[in-house]
């Protein structure tokens, strides 16, 4: 939208950018993370939460996709040599410069803009020097790549830089904090200055060494000096588009790095500079490898732009680029510090939403014994409104009654994969007298005696019923010999004396688009209070997701609130203790060390704590990292493990993340069908003397996967990408015996 200048475009501008402002929610100065946390193997789809929420958590899966990179510049779109992006295909297009170029030797500085594509070989070269005549140290010189710094084959891929001197006995490498973003634009800088080697990604210094020093090559040996883009000559060549390559013959600052990411040249840089490449006519400077070609323009043209200063992305057609970065700790557009912030500061985001839920209780034939009670029903339904709607939420009954004695007489394991019982390993999870202690695994030191005369004879006889007296012999699960529902140990038979919640899950098979669907089980760990799906799970809209309580802790009183602690799950909440007893180790880069909304529960308005069940702040211990002494700590907050007796609120910045899950997941859970909201203001995306153009985000979009189980694309995650493992696999390609293959060697 074009808009003609007048007095109150100014006053329009402003408005723009209160919009977007910071009043009213808790600061913080940021933090360079220390790493990207690997996504760990974990129980797909489930929070757990432990009486009094207090044991132990099951985290959700963790996602890790990487987001485009904003990249937007008016000073650099109005720049007359900006150029234009070429596309490196990685076969025969690499370059290499005319000898009538001279390579800085001593200090340098090479930037780039480049948009690298997924699954490149490690290393991959973007930009190298190198010594055609010195055969015998094929690494003189530097490299500017990508490669994967993980112990596990190609995985964790970023970028490096590498240097060893004509004078060096080793080669000197630095890396980039956290994996690249394919097929997003990437600004990359390398400096030396004969003291340290740095390494810059999108104007931030990521690496430093001090291990070379002196010149990188003498003048005598100049001749043999080669300097190569897009790869080298081992063919470690570099897929994707590069734009506005620039050499210095000094080791420029990081402030004036950023200057020329943006565009703005200073003119008392140029006699320092050695190429601007802006590859226009590439052949005037350059030269193909043997039997080679040009990369070509990159389609699409135009490339990219430099930063506009606040969020959303500008291409060079003028258009919006409307990614909405999370954090690295988090998940979603959710998870984006300024949308949260708009959620916060305003009201009409946070309107009054009434969502579905649905109880589903389970009878037996005769209809005498629910799972649980009317009362319950009743009391929770109670207790769930009074404590959300302070929070303009409320909540929908309807129950589902399903009358069923096997269902109902069986016992219904909230957290044990039914696959690992007698799986000859004690699991405690399936630990409990009616899966057979684990189908004898967690009976140490006990060793059965069953006559040869008492198997199979046609009575359960309890000695025998062992995986390694099959269970007697079958007689133990025969319905027609005994009470299955009290003998049947063997998980393989369809008569056996427990379920999964995956298979009641399975059984009832209830639509999970239309409501929360809230089931009930037992554990063997009786501690074991519920369990929630995530929102960002792509079993949460079908009949796999919704939430599992146990029913003893479920409407009565005392415990009412553990249902709102898994709803809060549901909702997108962490539990508040995620940033001190939910982390891998003191390097991880979710380590919560103050209020933040990018680390820890990405909340910023609670404070650190670890995990604990009292109503006050936790005493010093040696649990934490450093033993710090937390104080003013959420006690009372729902999403903490303290009891009824404590929790009794939810803060601001959780409302507005459970606001936002409501609008961008369950739409489909509210009777009232509204538009989604439009979670950030318009961005100026082009400006001339008499005019502005302005372009609107797109509103919070509801499709997040294809979620119906049975759909060409049911197992894509985000953006349509499908993952796929494999147990057993070969190739006519050497491997790494790590078990990982990578993308060229899976072929």
């Amino acid at each position: 939208m074009k808009l003609w200048t007048s007095p109150w475009v100014s006053c329009l501008v402003i408005l723009i950018l209160c919009f977007g402002s910071e009043c009213g929610t808790v600061r913080r100065s940021k933090r360079e993370l220390v790493r990207i946390r690997e996504a760990k193997a974990t129980i797909p789809g489930a929070c757990a939460t432990r009486l009094p929420r207090g044991k132990r958590s099951l985290p959700g899966l963790e996602r890790r996709v990487p987001r485009q990179r904003r990249r937007s510049s008016q000073a650099e779109e109005n720049s007359p040599d900006r150029g234009k992006a070429v596309y490196f295909t990685g076969r025969g297009d690499q370059l290499r410069l005319k000898p009538g170029v001279e390579i800085p030797r001593g200090n340098f500085t090479l930037e780039m803009w480049i948009k690298p594509e997924g699954g490149q070989r490690s290393p991959t070269v973007i930009a190298g020097l190198y010594d055609k005549c010195f055969y015998a140290s094929s690494d003189r010189g530097w490299l500017l790549g990508i490669q994967a710094v993980s112990e596990h084959g190609n995985r964790d891929p970023r970028f490096f830089f590498s240097l060893k001197t004509d004078r060096a006995h080793k080669v000197t490498s630095i890396h980039s904090n956290a994996r690249y973003g394919p097929n997003q634009w990437a600004h990359v800088a390398v400096t030396y200055d004969g003291v340290y080697m740095k390494l810059f990604v999108n104007g931030a210094q990521v690496g430093v060494s001090r291990e070379q020093s002196g010149d990188v090559f003498s003048h005598l040996t100049k001749k043999c000096k080669v300097l190569m883009i897009g790869g080298n000559a081992l063919n470690h060549n570099y897929r994707g588009a590069v734009e506005r390559v620039g050499l210095w013959r000094q080791a420029r600052g990081q402030r004036q790095i950023i200057r020329d990411m943006q565009g703005h040249e200073d003119p008392q840089d140029l006699p320092q500079l050695v190429i601007r490449e802006t590859f226009d006519h590439p052949g005037r400077k350059w030269l193909t490898v043997k039997d080679g070609n040009f990369p070509q323009p990159e389609e699409g043209g135009g490339g990219r732009l430099g930063f506009l200063g606040g969020v959303g992305v500008v291409n060079s057609e003028g258009i919006l680029d409307t990614t909405l970065d999370p954090p690295s700790c988090g998940q979603t557009v959710c998870d984006n510090v300024q949308v949260i912030k708009n959620y916060n500061n305003l009201w009409n985001f946070r309107r009054p939403k009434k969502v579905r839920y649905r109880v589903i209780n389970v009878w037996d034939d005769l209809r005498i014994k629910p799972t649980v009670s009317d009362h319950q029903i009743s009391l929770q339904h109670q207790q769930l409104n009074d404590a959300f709607s302070p929070y303009n939420i409320s909540w929908e009954l309807s129950v589902h009654n399903v009358t069923n004695s096997s269902l109902r007489n069986r016992l219904i394991l909230a957290n044990c994969d039914i696959s690992k019982v007698g799986d000859d390993a004690c699991d405690p999870e399936c630990n409990h007298p009616l899966t057979g202690y684990d189908a004898g695994d967690c009976m140490s030191g006990y060793r059965s005696r069953c006559p040869e005369h008492k198997q199979g004879n046609g009575v359960c006889d309890p000695e025998c019923n062992w995986e390694n007296f099959f269970y007697d012999l079958g007689d133990c699960c025969n319905p027609n010999v005994t009470d299955v529902t009290k003998t049947c140990f063997n998980r393989s038979s369809p008569h056996k004396a427990y379920l999964d919640v995956k298979e009641v899950k399975e059984i009832l098979n209830l639509d999970g688009s239309t409501h929360l669907n809230v089931f009930f089980a037992n554990s063997s760990d009786e501690d074991l209070v519920g369990v929630a799906t995530w929102p960002w799970d792509k079993e949460a809209l079908t009949h796999l997701g919704g939430i599992v309580l146990n029913p003893s802790f479920y409407g009565t009183f005392g415990h009412t609130d553990t249902m709102v602690h898994e709803i809060g799950h549901s909702l997108g909440l962490y539990h508040v203790f995620r940033g001190i007893s939910e982390i891998d180790s003191c390097n991880d880069a979710c380590l919560e060390t103050e209020p933040s909304m990018e680390t820890g529960d990405l909340c910023a308005d609670t404070n650190p704590t670890p995990k604990f069940k009292g109503c006050h702040d936790p005493e010093p211990g040696n649990e934490t990292c450093g033993g710090r002494h937390f104080t003013h700590t959420p006690f009372n907050n729902y999403m903490s493990y303290a009891d009824d007796a404590c929790t009794d609120s939810f803060t601001l910045n959780q409302v507005a993340r459970m606001h936002c899950y409501l609008d961008l997941i369950y739409q489909t859970w509210q009777p009232a069908s509204k538009p989604p909201p439009v979670p950030m203001p318009p961005q100026v995306v082009e400006q001339h003397h008499n005019s502005i153009t302005l372009e609107w985000f797109p509103p919070i979009s509801g499709h997040f996967y294809d979620r119906d189980v049975g759909s060409v694309c049911d197992k894509c995650t985000e953006g349509r990408v499908l993952l796929q493992y494999a147990s057993n696999s070969s190739s006519p390609r050497p491997c790494a015996p790590s078990g990982h293959w990578s993308p060229r060697e899976a072929e």
